[in-house]
Order: structure tokens, then C-alpha cells, then sequence
């Protein structure tokens, strides 16, 4: 189509254009395999536009609320108390990787009534493997010859496929009784097939995973990161944990209560963003700020950039949960979980993982970064380590200190870091 680029917006204003209204800019499938299971895979809320997005929120809405999250809380407490105990006696661990398993052990629970555990291919684990292949630049050659990475994902996919629907027969035979979302959704198609056809069904499964797990990872490996090396932060908050807690895992109302704790997290979802840009397809001629923007015109922004707005954030990258004693920014200037009718229906779900496994680990340990890691960056939709993370592990004995080891890399671009080489 003529006239058709790629725009990129920046600052809460031309975010606010783009996202605030409903209709004038849609979601799209982004590219990959011309396969059905593909197709079928991304058959999701993510990628849904119009009133059949608000009809599948509207159906899903009832297993995120506050009530249905006490549901899951028990296993989350037991899945993090697990990991705490595997680290007895170790002296490393690579935290990017013991996070994605923490979050993979709550996921693969919660939403599919499954145990994963270490060294298992779980339907959880090849839907993580999947991911990663998806977004490798040797999956999108397009020659499907035995070998090759794009029969490799074709392959993942349809093994993907046909797990899921094993695992929605298990909850047939089973009446549909157990607590997990895969088994509530397998229930609304079977009885409403019209409000949940078979393609949503395993889109949705797949989308699930996906945000309650990759996601919530990185955001906790970047925040014991950024404690790690703001020593005076972990000991306000430990001290918070300490009264409060005593060396016990939170309760479910507990989480919610405790303050440093809460501004910890936000200002880590703030440094370090998780999801690094998201993009739009103008679905008619329109403009934003003034700016035509041709129908079928993609247009990216990007919450981490939005969060590192001078004019919203004073010192935007410095890592400083006090600031939200007083800032409060606005829903198009904050938002690592999205904004209005697209806000992420995890949020609730994602927080509370949040709280509870910061709050569990600092209790019983103390990590460091080892002097001079090289922390360097990758995306493939959401931002980690490029390399393994491996982070010193102390039984928790409050000496914080006020010197973090310093490290290079190109995290020196995105966050200032006291006391640390570039």
C-alpha cells in the first residue's frame, strides 16, 4: 500500500493518541510460520481487536480477580519455599535461570494443574522453548527441509498442539474440578463452544503461559539485580520484611500491606521494563500529535522508554523506590502492564508473584553480583541477560554493606550504578 512506514511515538501524549481510543489502531499477529498451528497458537486476547477482544476479557476477567488469586497463593508459597531450599549449600546460582524455573513451576500449577520440575519437558517447558525459537532470526528463513530451524518450530508447535489438547481431555475426565484456569476454559468451550472456539481455547492457553511466566522472570532477575547493587535499598526493605514477616513467607493480605516492598517493585518495573516496545496497525488514516499516519501503517512504542521520560521522572535512571512516596504518574506515562482496555489481566496475579518471591529469598539470603560480570542485554519480546547472571548466595545475615561490585556491559545504558565500572 502506498504511503504505508513504520512510526515510533514517544512521551505520554502521542502514547495516550495511540492507545486511548478504541478502533482507530488494532493488534496484529506478528509474522511467523504460514502454518495452521501457528495460526491456531496465536489465536489469543493478545491479538484480538474490537468486540470480540472485550468479549474474551469479559470471559476470562472471573479468574484473575482477588478472590480466585487466594486460589493459587498456597502453591506459589510452596513453589518459591522449593527454590529456597535447593539453594542450601550452594555458593552461585545464575538467577536468570532460577527465576524463569520458580516462575515456570507457578505457571505450569496455577494455569495448567500441572507439576514442572527441573529436568522435565513439560508442556510449560517446550511452550518456553517455542518462544525463544520464535523470535531466533534462523526460524524465519523459510525453507521447511528436515534439519532445518523452521521445521524444528513447526515441529515444537504441533508437539505444542496436541499436548494441549491431551491435557484439555485429562480435564474432561476429570469433571473439570481442578482449580487451574486450563481446566475452567476447557469447561466454557465444551459448554459454549460459540464463546470460546477450539482455536481460542489453545491460543489463550499459549498466550497464559507466556505472560505469567516469561515476563514475571526477567522482572525478577533485573529486581535482585538492581537490589544487589543499590546495598541501601535491600536493607530498608529487609528490615520491612523483618518486622513485618519474621522470617515467614507473607500471608495473602500481608503482600498487598507492606510498602517498601511495594515501592521496590514498581521502581524496578520502571528501571527495567520487562517488555521493551509493542506495536500497532493504524486500521484507517489517521494522525497522532498532528502526524498523518497512513492506514496500514505500523506504529511502535515503548513502555520502557516511556518510563524513562526526564519530564516525568526526575533522574529517569536512577533506581529509587522513594520516588514514589510523592510521584504519582499518569496511566499513559507509567504502565508495565499496559493501559485501558488492554491492560494485561495479570496484573494482580504478576504483583503478587512479584511481592511473594522477593519477599521469601531476601528472608533467607543475601545475593551479590559477582565483581566484574559483563551484563550485556537480549529481547525476544522481553529483555534479560544476554548471558548467564550468576549471582553470590549468603544465608541472609543483614551485612548489606554500602560498596556493590561493580560491573561492565551495556547495563550501564540503561540504569546508573553506583560504584560501578563501565
Amino acid at each position: 500500500m502506498p504511503g504505508v512506514a513504520t512510526h515510533f511515538v514517544f512521551g505520554a501524549k502521542a502514547t495516550r493518541e495511540l492507545l486511548g481510543t478504541q478502533g482507530q489502531f488494532e493488534v496484529r499477529c506478528p509474522p511467523g510460520p504460514k502454518a495452521d498451528v501457528y495460526q491456531r497458537l496465536a489465536t489469543n486476547i493478545l491479538f484480538l481487536n474490537g468486540q470480540r477482544h472485550s468479549q474474551q476479557k469479559n470471559l476470562m476477567r472471573p479468574w484473575f480477580t482477588r478472590n480466585h488469586l487466594k486460589r493459587y497463593y498456597d502453591d506459589m508459597v510452596s513453589a518459591t519455599a522449593q527454590m529456597i531450599g535447593d539453594w542450601r549449600g550452594r555458593e552461585t546460582i545464575n538467577i536468570d535461570d532460577e527465576m524463569r524455573l520458580a516462575t515456570l513451576v507457578m505457571s505450569s500449577k496455577t494455569l495448567y494443574g500441572q507439576e514442572a520440575r527441573r529436568g522435565e519437558q513439560q508442556l510449560a517447558g517446550m511452550m518456553s522453548d517455542m518462544i525463544h525459537m520464535l523470535f531466533s532470526p534462523a526460524a524465519m528463513i523459510p525453507v521447511d527441509l528436515p534439519g532445518t530451524p523452521l521445521r524444528r518450530l513447526l515441529t515444537l508447535m504441533r508437539q505444542i498442539d496436541a499436548e494441549l489438547w491431551r491435557e484439555i481431555e485429562r480435564k474432561r475426565e476429570a469433571g473439570y474440578s481442578g482449580l487451574d484456569i486450563l481446566s475452567g476454559m476447557a469447561k466454557v468451550h465444551d459448554e459454549t463452544p460459540e464463546e470460546l472456539t477450539r482455536d481460542e481455547l489453545i491460543g489463550e492457553a499459549f498466550t497464559l503461559f507466556f505472560a505469567g511466566h516469561d515476563t514475571a522472570a526477567k522482572a525478577l532477575t533485573w529486581t535482585f539485580f538492581l537490589l544487589a547493587q543499590h546495598p541501601e535499598v535491600a536493607a530498608e526493605l529487609h528490615e520491612e520484611l523483618d518486622r513485618e514477616l519474621g522470617g515467614d513467607p507473607p500471608s495473602f493480605d500481608q503482600i498487598f500491606a507492606l510498602p517498601v516492598l511495594d515501592r521496590v517493585i514498581k521502581e524496578a518495573l520502571r528501571v527495567l521494563t520487562p517488555t521493551i516496545a509493542f506495536g500497532r496497525v493504524a486500521a484507517t488514516s489517521t494522525s497522532i500529535l498532528g502526524y498523518e499516519i497512513p492506514e496500514g501503517s505500523e506504529v511502535i512504542y515503548s513502555p520502557h522508554i516511556l518510563h524513562k521520560d526526564p519530564d516525568v521522572f526526575e533522574d529517569p535512571k536512577r533506581f529509587d523506590p522513594n520516588r514514589w512516596l510523592t510521584h504519582k504518574p499518569g496511566p499513559y506515562e507509567y504502565m508495565p502492564f499496559g493501559v485501558g482496555h488492554r491492560t494485561c489481566l495479570g496484573v494482580s496475579y504478576g504483583m503478587t508473584q512479584l511481592r511473594l518471591v522477593v519477599a521469601m529469598i531476601l528472608q533467607a539470603y543475601r545475593l551479590d553480583v559477582i565483581a566484574g560480570t559483563r551484563i550485556d542485554i537480549k529481547s525476544a519480546v522481553v529483555i534479560g541477560p544476554k548471558k548467564p547472571l550468576d549471582m553470590r548466595v549468603t544465608p541472609q545475615d543483614r551485612r548489606f554493606g554500602d560498596s556493590p561490585a561493580p560491573v561492565t556491559g551495556f547495563i550501564h545504558d540503561m540504569v546508573d550504578l553506583p560504584n560501578a565500572s563501565a
